[in-house]
């Protein structure tokens, strides 16, 4: 059976992020979803801040939950699995695709995902970290998508990666670029924009 341009494209770029992470700890794919559907994800966040539903975050799982802005600055409001928003439906469905790619090719056995959206305002920043909790181990993978509109170098606000081995590797938070890695191997830090708020939609991939 042949396959649509639209489902070539997206194995494309599902071996994009898997090939990355195979040679260098982690995948890096630009234009992972249309501009259209970065653009609505990035006004739903706006909505959010607007109505008060974008809630500041914390560090730790359950009864050790805590929010300290000196390790973690930014607000963030979970994307629910049977979003009927558009936007976020065009999300979950490329996401679902990426798991069920994953599966089938190396064996993963993810079975289920959670993601938010995530907004820094500017001078904010999340210190170094695994996002792999001490007594929780189901998050395998982490994938990051980049909401922010011309996102220029001066802007600063980088995703610094801290790979074993070897040096840090700064990647630029581009809008609609999609970043994967391990869990609990990828050290990494958000850094702090001086010139504008950084926005984007976090997610795990669990077993």
């Amino acid at each position: 059976m042949s396959m649509e341009p639209k489902e070539i494209l997206e194995q494309d770029q599902f071996e994009e992020l898997i090939q990355g992470l195979m040679d260098h700890d982690y995948g890096c794919c630009d234009d992972f979803i249309l501009p259209s559907t970065v653009n609505g994800l990035r006004a739903n966040i706006q909505r959010l801040k607007a109505s008060g539903e974008m809630m500041s975050s914390g560090v730790g799982n359950k009864s050790g939950f805590q929010k300290n802005k000196s390790i973690r600055g930014d607000q963030i409001n979970w994307i629910g699995d049977q979003s009927i928003d558009p936007f976020e439906m065009i999300y979950l469905k490329k996401i679902q695709g990426f798991i069920a790619h994953l599966n089938s090719t190396c064996f993963t056995s993810i079975k289920s995902f959670e993601s938010h959206y995530s907004s820094y305002e500017k001078k904010n920043f999340y210190a170094r970290h695994l996002d792999q909790f001490k007594t929780e181990k189901g998050r395998k993978f982490s994938i990051v998508m980049y909401l922010n509109k011309d996102w220029q170098e001066k802007d600063g606000g980088m995703l610094a990666l801290h790979p074993k081995g070897q040096g840090q590797i700064n990647i630029s938070p581009m809008g609609g670029r999609m970043v994967f890695f391990r869990s609990d191997e990828m050290e990494h830090e958000v850094q702090a924009s001086d010139t504008r708020e950084r926005r984007s939609v976090a997610g795990w991939l669990k077993n």
